[in-house]
C-alpha cells in the first residue's frame, strides 16, 4: 500500500463524509427544484434521474465514510466505479483539450492533459485492485 492509499485518520473520514452528505443533499434539493419548477418532459425526467443517481452514490459514499463501513474488497470504490470515473473524466478532459486548442488557451490544455494522465493512473490502480480481488 502506498502513501495515497493509506487511511487519513478517522476524524478526517467523518468530516469528509459529512461534506459528501451535504453534496448528496444538494443534489436532492436540485431534484426538488426541477420537479417543482419544470414542466414534465424528457429533459426534466432524465435530469432528475441523473441527479438521483448522483445523490444515491454520494449518500452511499458518505455512509461508508461516516460509519466506517468499507467495501468487502477494501477501499471506498470498486474497480468498476474507478474505471467508469476514469472514462468519464478522461473523455471530458479530451473534449476540454480540444476546446482549449480551438480557443488557444494553454492553461486549460495543460489542465486537461494533467487530468488525462491522472485518469490513466486511476485506470492502472483499478486494474491492480481488480487483480487483487480475484
Amino acid at each position: 500500500m502506498n502513501f495515497y492509499e493509506q487511511s487519513s485518520g478517522r476524524g478526517l473520514e467523518i468530516f469528509i463524509g459529512l461534506i459528501v452528505l451535504l453534496i448528496a443533499l444538494i443534489f436532492a434539493a436540485l431534484i426538488g427544484l426541477i420537479v417543482s419548477n419544470a414542466s414534465f418532459g424528457y429533459s426534466s425526467v432524465l435530469g432528475s434521474l441523473a441527479l438521483a443517481l448522483c445523490s444515491y452514490w454520494f449518500v452511499k459514499l458518505s455512509y461508508r465514510l461516516v460509519f466506517n463501513k468499507p467495501r468487502s474488497g477494501g477501499g471506498l470504490f470498486s474497480p468498476n466505479v474507478l474505471k467508469t470515473g476514469c472514462v468519464l473524466l478522461g473523455v471530458s478532459s479530451i473534449l476540454l483539450g480540444l476546446f482549449s486548442i480551438s480557443q488557444n488557451d494553454i492553461g486549460s490544455l495543460l489542465g486537461a492533459l494533467g487530468m488525462l494522465i491522472a485518469c490513466l493512473y486511476g485506470w492502472k490502480i483499478a486494474n491492480k485492485r481488480k487483480d487483487n480481488e480475484t
